[in-house]
């Protein structure tokens, strides 16, 4: 048996020796029943210690790639190797990402990197340290032992309770504690939501546009999505489909994501009285209403309809996405099947965690946090519409109301290649149909705001575009879904 043996290289002999017998077998060089020679008289033609070569043969018997017969000898096993390449099935092809983000640099505001308008990204540089680290340390000092034990998959009842004070100070919804769940941010609560009320084969409506993971979450069980377009007004409930019975019928509407437009009070009249024809339930995503800049907050959807409004929040916007704290609030006869697939999911959200966000709330600490952020938020809104019109001029329109931690902006005729320029130009931006743009601020610090904006003023302003014509073009023409921006983690 001829094998390639190199005693220069820094390879052990025995590695050699044992893969070079391994890939012969498996490749099917030495087929199946081949007797192999004897250890003594292999270790002799290879100019090794027999010991060598005893401990390969042993190292593939151990795999069972030989086989060993009392006083015969070492014999290659049967179906030790591998089909040929061209016996073997092609493999599937691997499924496409649920959704998809785009990369997203470790430095946005590095001289000469591109800056990313990434949506749904609070400024992270303003996180409370202090006061958060305090709220843990005195939950770790002063709750009991059973604290880091199991819980409730539904959340801490101090949690539950102080989220009920504060959804029907902030936000008008009645709810009372033992109607809310905690959950892992508002994807998780999603989830949750079309888990309960969605089976194989029923309907659901979303609004179009909306993000890829709404769409996907609801598709992925097996129920058919609908899209119904939206306007500056939000869903657009006269376009809600006939012959269909949703069961589940997701909306934005205090700042719908991602054009920005608030439901007025007759849309949201005629969406729940939709829903109740159709027998559904409106899931109401309330992501961002914390940050409203040109007008006072509206109540929510759900102080309509308690019974036939899910409501969701999240904490991702106000503290952190890094924290997993977001909620439900639920009908009382929805609260048993939604706790049970929570226990499912991942059991219940970081105890003391919780209990510290619970104190934020009571001693309104989290109040005024979110008060210094709305003042922030407001400012780098403005720095970035201004800097935008003051590049673009009237060849852009701000879309939506003065809300969130983005802005959609529609441009007049702009370029076939946009992304291949605002690439070329160091931008990152979310793209909906051919026109219109998703510049996330929230983490941006100013200055990156206004070189973003230069650059985006640059990479237009070399397209030639005219002069804006046909700006009010209805948003049904988007695209359904926004894979590369997200406001609802």
């Amino acid at each position: 048996m001829w094998m390639a043996i190199d005693k220069a290289s820094k390879v052990p002999m025995l590695s050699q020796v044992y893969q070079s017998l391994r890939s012969r077998i498996l490749s099917g060089e030495l087929e199946a029943g081949c007797k192999l020679p004897s250890s003594r008289a292999l270790a002799s033609q290879l100019g090794v210690s027999r010991n060598i070569v005893l401990e390969a043969y042993e190292r593939l018997l151990a795999e069972g790639i030989v086989v060993a017969r009392t006083g015969a000898g070492t014999f290659v096993a049967k179906g030790a190797a591998l089909p040929a390449e061209d016996s073997v099935p092609s493999p599937s092809p691997a499924p496409p990402p649920v959704w998809a983000r785009p990369a997203v640099p470790l430095d946005e505001t590095e001289p000469g990197g591109a800056i990313s308008f990434r949506t749904g990204s609070p400024a992270m540089d303003r996180f409370p340290r202090n006061a958060w680290s305090d709220a843990l340390r005195r939950v770790c000092r002063e709750a009991p032992d059973s604290l880091f034990g199991y819980g409730d998959p539904a959340g801490e009842p101090e949690l539950r309770a102080a989220l009920a004070a504060y959804l029907r100070h902030s936000r008008g919804v009645e709810t009372t504690p033992d109607r809310i769940v905690v959950t892992g941010g508002a994807i998780q609560a999603l989830g949750l939501a079309a888990q309960l009320l969605l089976s194989p084969g029923d309907d659901a409506i979303v609004e179009r546009p909306t993000i890829a993971e709404v769409r996907s979450l609801i598709g992925r069980t097996g129920a058919r999505v609908h899209g119904v377009p939206v306007d500056e007004a939000g869903l657009r409930t006269s376009m809600l489909p006939d012959g269909i019975r949703p069961k589940l019928i997701y909306v934005t509407p205090s700042h719908q994501f991602p054009l920005g437009g608030a439901m007025p009070i007759p849309r949201r009249i005629e969406l729940l009285a939709y829903a109740a024809r159709s027998g559904g339930y409106v899931l109401e995503d309330d992501y961002d209403s914390e940050f409203i800049y040109d007008a006072p907050a509206v109540h929510s959807l759900h102080s309509l309809a308690p019974e036939r409004v899910l409501y969701i929040g999240t904490f991702s916007k106000i503290l952190s996405p890094a924290l997993r704290l977001g909620y439900i609030v639920l009908p009382a006869a929805w609260v048993p099947a939604c706790t049970r697939l929570k226990r499912l999911a991942d059991y219940e959200n970081s105890r003391p965690e919780q209990l510290a966000l619970a104190g934020f709330l009571e001693r309104r600490t989290l109040h005024a946090h979110v008060h210094r952020m709305r003042k922030l938020y407001r400012r780098r809104r403005q720095m970035l519409v201004d800097s935008l019109r003051e590049g673009l001029g009237d060849r852009l329109r701000v879309l939506g109301r003065a809300a969130g931690l983005h802005i959609a902006v529609r441009l007049a005729a702009p370029p076939a290649d946009l992304q291949a320029r605002l690439r070329e130009a160091g931008v990152e931006a979310a793209l909906i149909g051919a026109d219109c743009l998703l510049l996330g601020y929230g983490h941006l610090q100013e200055d990156a705001i206004r070189e973003g904006a230069a650059r985006l003023a640059r990479a237009l302003g070399s397209a030639g575009l005219p002069p804006r014509t046909g700006a009010k073009r209805a948003a049904a023409q988007d695209e359904e879904a926004v894979p590369h921006a997200s406001a609802h983690v």
